[in-house]
């Protein structure tokens, strides 16, 4: 057996044994990670600010970093959306792929809460979200949905995204975020957070802004009391499939081509800020 893969072995038995659950850092058949042994979570803030730059595959405890034939995957300090420091993911080619495994969660499929985070790229980027079931193993990572990006600033509104997770999704399994090396970019991102959905009430809803959506549940038409601060509203259904995208939406949107069901309405304002709800179609 290789040496690291000893020692990769050595320490983590080492650790179980004397019950301690400090992060292992080993590299183990071609993979480098690290991992710490965490208790689930209902909800986390991260912007990444308590780890500097630039060595390589750090990411904050309890996270993991999986990076496959050199691919690159460190802390960066290049105009962070906020604090000093974010998440960079480089890598272009064949099976050069860096996956960033997010905490564990105890309600990854609950449809209670979501993803939130701000992304930016140096060129056109690609990257995909999704989860592992294991978090040393990159081939057991399921992408979720596709992420292009096409800002190159965190000012830009499209720079912050929103994912909800399917309730199909297995228990256990962690979000992660794949970059699987398609794109010849350098990709950014920062202020991750799972948080819990903003549910509509019966009747309807009001947000910080003011904005109003009504009425939930719905039949045919959903509607938006106020859209001059909207730039887009995106719809997804239970499973995180975007369903379908608004630009410059009206006060009223016609979705009577919805199956009846639960789907997730999100607000993208003008600001760059957006809001999801949870909405009912009749």
């Amino acid at each position: 057996m290789h040496k690291f893969a000893l020692l990769f072995l050595f320490r983590m038995i080492k650790n179980l044994l004397h019950g301690t659950y400090l992060p292992i850092i080993g590299t183990f058949c071609g993979v480098l990670f690290i991992n710490a042994q965490c208790n689930p979570v209902t909800e986390f803030s991260e912007n990444f600010d308590a780890y500097s730059c630039c060595t390589m595959g750090v990411v904050p405890t309890c996270w993991n970093s999986i990076r496959l034939n050199n691919a690159s995957q460190i802390i960066s300090s290049t105009q962070p959306a906020s604090g000093t420091s974010q998440i960079y993911q480089f890598g272009y080619g064949t099976g050069t792929v860096s996956i960033v495994v997010m905490p564990p969660v105890s309600n990854i499929n609950a449809g209670t809460h979501q993803f939130r985070v701000k992304m930016k790229a140096n060129s056109a980027g690609y990257l995909e979200f999704g989860y592992v079931t294991d978090a040393a193993d990159a081939n057991t990572f399921v992408a979720l949905q596709p992420i292009n990006i096409n800002n190159t600033s965190y000012n830009d509104a499209a720079a912050e995204r929103i994912f909800t997770v399917p309730t199909t999704v297995p228990p256990g399994a962690r979000m992660a975020i794949r970059n699987p090396g398609t794109s010849f970019a350098g990709h950014y991102w920062d202020d991750a957070v799972w948080e819990q959905i903003q549910n509509l009430s019966t009747g309807e809803s009001t947000i910080q802004t003011g904005i109003t959506v009504y009425p939930n549940p719905f039949n045919d038409v959903l509607n938006i009391s106020e859209t001059k601060d909207l730039k887009t509203v995106t719809i997804t259904d239970a499973a995180g499939r975007l369903i379908r995208t608004v630009e410059k939406p009206s006060e009223a949107i016609a979705l009577s081509e919805l199956e009846k069901g639960v789907y997730f309405v999100i607000l993208h304002f003008k600001n760059g800020t957006s809001k999801s709800f949870k909405s009912i179609k009749n």
